[in-house]
């Protein structure tokens, strides 16, 4: 897709009032952007909560992993994204937005990565999997019972569709498949609540 086309893409969220819509199509122009070096942004952290959520989780960030930031720079750079010497996140006054690239490889599975089509377009999501590992990592090493409780409810929510045999395995290797154990009892209560 052509830069010009790609400007025109960033105008129309300008007038995008749903946070995540909003972060959903800036995602997928990114991910347009960056096709012709074939590099697949994706889609990490809080703005992932707030999708497999479906709105529950708010957040003002976008974090994506991409693997070859001196490309994503490129773009972000064409596409009115700046940042300040030091700070990690790039902002676009136009469109009120701010994007962070926290690392250039997925914690977890590139197979597990789904996609939403934006506007034609395409987004890559974290998986639900990974996700929820990620809140399990911070709900035992950094004391975060907030993280616990996301992981409980995206759980819940998403229960049928997850895969609890790579789930308990990743949990394992990353020394936090006791927090899972409780996490699936605590998601199983929320469900028979429902």
């Amino acid at each position: 897709m052509d830069e010009k086309l790609l400007k025109q893409h960033l105008k129309s969220i300008a007038d995008e009032h749903n946070s995540l819509k909003k972060a959903l199509k800036i995602t997928a122009i990114i991910t347009e952007a960056l096709k012709t070096k074939n590099i697949k942004p994706i889609l990490v952290g809080g703005r992932a909560l707030e999708f497999y959520t479906l709105g529950g989780y708010a957040t003002k960030d976008i974090d994506l992993v991409i693997r070859g930031r001196e490309h994503a720079k490129e773009v972000f750079e064409k596409l009115g994204f700046t940042r300040r010497t030091g700070e990690r996140h790039w902002y676009n006054e136009e469109i009120d937005l701010a994007i962070e690239v926290p690392d250039e490889y997925l914690a977890g599975s590139t197979e597990k990565v789904i996609t939403v089509e934006v506007d034609n377009m395409e987004a890559y999501i974290i998986g639900i999997e990974d996700l929820i590992i990620d809140r399990l990592l911070a709900a035992k090493f950094w004391h975060s019972t907030d993280d616990e409780e996301w992981a409980i409810k995206i759980m819940a929510l998403h229960f049928k569709k997850i895969d609890f045999d790579y789930l308990k395995e990743e949990a394992h290797k990353n020394q936090v498949a006791d927090i899972l154990t409780s996490v699936i009892d605590k998601s199983k209560k929320l469900i028979e609540k429902l």
